[in-house]
């Protein structure tokens, strides 16, 4: 079945409700060193990079799968000038061949990065076209289910919320990393104390520190956080820095608390990285970032054989399909946006912290073209309508610049 067209999408986010707690809950990130500078160009990081590139392939008997990137939407170039040129005529059904001919064209000025989101965009439309052109759901492809139903947590700020909903377990953003000091450190710990109120003594806590801690400041924090039911904590170190996190882990186990770590890692050797210097006890590889499906069930076999647990980074609904159908992996992150309409319909409900699967074939799932602004980018060229220019007059986006070009935008194959 041949690949006949490949069709790219660059969707930019909307802002988030008044009411959202996102935007009043302060978040670490390495970048926080050097807050002054960025609250003087009036610029945040995550609104320069942050929404998705989706990627559509449609086979020769007009099937099509659908693909995205995760949270970052800069590989649209990627996508449409580097790979799309190689798999128009190829096999859509030849999966690791097309991985391996994307990677191996690829890998001299990509090994990493936004390459690599564009490459797990494909892989994911690929294994979507499969479920439907033999009208199986994805997970079933992967070996069916290996449980009725997923364990879920919720990621962000609104505890009294997945309180509410029947979460179990929550992951909080954590406010202050090592440059914020003992006072800092103070607030983090009121933090937890805040959480645990509301979750309850019972209810498992993550903390995602998102690179913005190091290890002195794990010594610091450990004796403090054994007082809570903290299941994990994330990326405490920058991910390059492998004997900063083995000795964070060395320092929280001996708490009780595992390390988490691997969302901004990319393929299996990335991830072998990890495992193999002891850095964590569970990785956190993201579909949309580490190199699709294909690859992410190459790192759950090697964590596997290591006694490492995978538990995806994101609520994407291919993550849901491959973590239902892995017995290495009993977790799934929901990050919850209130207001926000998802990438794609058909979003799977939680009930009473648990996820279930329907039997849709391929992933299940279509555009929302609602989710926001977008525009179409093909032979390098931005095609858009009037509507997005409107969003941006509106202030629906920030800090992203108008393209020139004036051609007018067409939904797929509207």
């Amino acid at each position: 079945m041949k690949i006949t067209n490949v069709e790219v999408f660059k969707f930019f986010p909307k802002k988030a409700a008044a009411d959202d707690k996102w935007n009043t809950w302060p978040i670490a990130k390495p970048i926080s060193a050097y807050e002054d500078f960025f609250k003087a160009k009036n610029l945040d990081i995550q609104d320069l990079v942050a929404g998705a590139c989706v990627v559509k392939i449609t086979a020769e008997d007009g099937t099509y799968g659908l693909g995205s990137t995760g949270l970052y939407r800069e590989s649209a170039s990627f996508l449409d000038e580097c790979l799309k040129p190689h798999l128009l005529g190829l096999d859509a059904l030849e999966i690791e061949y097309v991985w391996d001919i994307m990677y191996k064209t690829c890998c001299a000025y990509g090994r990493t990065g936004l390459l690599i989101h564009a490459i797990s965009a494909i892989d994911i439309a690929l294994w979507d076209l499969y479920g439907k052109l033999i009208k199986q759901p994805v997970y079933q492809l992967l070996g069916g289910k290996v449980r009725d139903k997923i364990k879920a947590y919720a990621t962000g700020p609104d505890f009294q919320l997945y309180h509410d909903m029947g979460y179990k377990a929550a992951k909080i953003p954590m406010p202050y990393g090592a440059m914020h000091g003992k006072e800092g450190l103070k607030k983090n710990i009121e933090t937890l104390e805040y959480v645990a109120g509301i979750m309850g003594s019972d209810a498992e806590l993550m903390l995602d520190c998102w690179m913005s801690w190091d290890t002195d400041y794990t010594i610091q924090i450990a004796k403090e956080l054994q007082n809570f039911n903290v299941r994990w904590v994330e990326e405490p170190t920058m991910p390059d820095d492998y004997d900063g996190y083995k000795r964070c882990r060395e320092i929280l186990n001996k708490k009780g608390i595992l390390v988490s770590g691997g969302e901004h890692e990319f393929t299996r050797w990335g991830a072998r990285k990890l495992v193999e210097w002891g850095c964590v006890d569970i990785l956190q590889c993201d579909v949309g970032y580490a190199g699709g499906i294909s690859e992410l069930r190459k790192i759950n076999a090697y964590a596997k054989a290591h006694d490492v647990k995978l538990i995806p980074h994101s609520n994407s609904i291919p993550t849901l399909h491959f973590s239902i159908a892995s017995t290495n992996s009993p977790f799934a992150e929901t990050l919850m946006h209130k207001n926000v309409s998802s990438l794609f319909t058909n979003q799977p409900e939680v009930k009473d912290g648990y996820i279930d699967l329907p039997d849709t074939p391929g992933f299940g799932y279509e555009i929302d073209w609602d989710y926001g602004p977008h525009y179409k980018y093909e032979d390098g060229k931005y095609i858009y309508d009037d509507k997005f220019r409107a969003n941006l007059k509106d202030g629906l986006m920030v800090n992203v610049g108008i393209p020139t070009d004036d051609n007018k935008y067409v939904r797929g194959n509207e």
